[in-house]
């Protein structure tokens, strides 16, 4: 998918507008670019200090919002916004932080490491353990066979009925927000 990895965000019920607002993205900075317009405009400010750059769309009654490279998810109260009085599912895949995490109003319901995926969080751990299995991730503490962040892929669509085309995320334009550096 995304070989220098990504977080993929998905909300239920709130816009990609609305989405990009909760990431912390100004207004002013909306705009419609294709997913290599975005990833050449995080490149070309980077090193200026620019904040994030995160593109959003629908996908049923669910918005995703896609970040190249980063994961601004991670950072301090930014789930808590995003999944406010909504439903979250958010997988990143970067060289630090793989993981998957489906968060209800703000608490945690389920996490983990796909590489780890027998070392689970949250209020329901076990939630998805049979669905978790048949995506190849197993829950037993054995190796994940194959490549974990693609049987993570696997386990969402399967789990959430996410199915994200490859054209949508990579040539359709989507609309992008910039998180300015100072709202971290």
């Amino acid at each position: 998918m995304f070989k220098q990895g990504f977080s993929l965000v998905f909300v239920r019920d709130v816009t990609p507008r609305e989405l990009l607002i909760r990431f912390g993205c100004t207004e002013a900075s909306l705009q419609w670019l294709t997913s290599s317009d975005t990833q050449e405009l995080e490149l070309e400010d980077g090193d200026e200090g620019e904040g994030a750059v995160i593109m959003a769309g629908a996908c049923g009654e669910w918005s995703f919002a896609l970040q190249h490279w980063g994961a601004r998810i991670l950072e301090e109260g930014v789930i808590e916004q995003i999944a406010a009085g909504t439903d979250m599912v958010a997988l990143i895949s970067t060289a630090t932080a793989p993981a998957f995490i489906h968060v209800h109003d703000g608490h945690e319901v389920c996490g983990f490491d796909p590489g780890l995926p027998h070392l689970r969080s949250g209020a329901d751990p076990d939630r998805y353990l049979d669905r978790m299995a048949q995506a190849g991730l197993p829950t037993d503490g054995t190796a994940v066979p194959g490549d974990p962040v693609m049987a993570m892929l696997r386990f969402t669509e399967t789990a959430f009925g996410f199915s994200l085309s490859q054209p949508l995320l990579m040539e359709e334009e989507q609309l992008t927000g910039r998180v300015p550096d100072d709202s971290a």
